[in-house]
């Protein structure tokens, strides 16, 4: 059996660019912080990371906790705001739906999500590329902040205690290529921001893409 997860942003939707200005924007207003221009830098490298990394410096607990759920709040209707106006522009990653449908159809093969964006707005634009989440198992920063423990919590969900041969993630950031390493995975990188050995522009190529997942 082989446990195929990805990640969404940059691997599945096309969606680092106005996602990352949004969260931006959703830092910049409700706290009056910039981020940092490279992310990579931030300890853990998700939408509750990032944010948990920042609130350091508020000393009261209740405070970071309104704060957060506020900068959560503010993220989350702008991404509604801007899939609602922009349909058009919420794009899967070419061929992105139709080799995840092909990999839920074999039966060797388990697949999952996991991600660094949170829970509603990871779905909404999962749904905006029409990617069917029925029985779709699924981890993201709403359940932790750390990389690796959401890919651990996905797999956990997909697998349900079976034992797998081979793991693979699919991801398209130097966090992702860190997190497969920590914990044991062959990891795909997708576009060109990773410098890795199996890299694939986007996820057209089918055929080229199950011969090396070997499935």
């Amino acid at each position: 059996m082989h446990l195929v997860c990805f990640d969404i942003d940059g691997t599945l939707v096309a969606s680092a660019g106005f996602d990352g200005v949004l969260y931006e924007e959703a830092i910049r207003e409700v706290l009056g912080i910039k981020l940092k221009a490279d992310v990579s830098q931030y300890r853990n490298v998700s939408d509750s990371g990032i944010l948990a990394e920042i609130l350091e410096s508020v000393p009261e607990a209740e405070s970071r906790a309104r704060l957060a759920k506020a900068v959560q709040a503010y993220f989350t209707d702008r991404t509604k705001q801007f899939v609602a106006a922009n349909p058009n522009l919420v794009r899967e990653v070419p061929g992105a739906v139709q080799l995840v449908n092909v990999l839920r159809k074999k039966p060797n093969v388990q697949v999952c999500i996991a991600t660094g964006g949170w829970a509603e707005t990871a779905i909404l634009k999962l749904r905006a590329i029409g990617l069917e989440m029925d029985g779709l198992a699924i981890a993201t920063s709403s359940d932790a902040m750390n990389r690796a423990e959401i890919i651990r919590l996905a797999e956990s969900r997909a697998t349900q205690a079976r034992q797998f041969a081979q793991r693979t993630y699919f991801g398209d950031g130097v966090w992702d290529k860190k997190a497969a390493a920590q914990l044991g995975y062959h990891f795909v990188a997708v576009g060109g921001a990773v410098q890795h050995n199996v890299v694939f522009s986007d996820l057209r190529d089918t055929r080229a893409i199950l011969a090396q997942l070997g499935v």
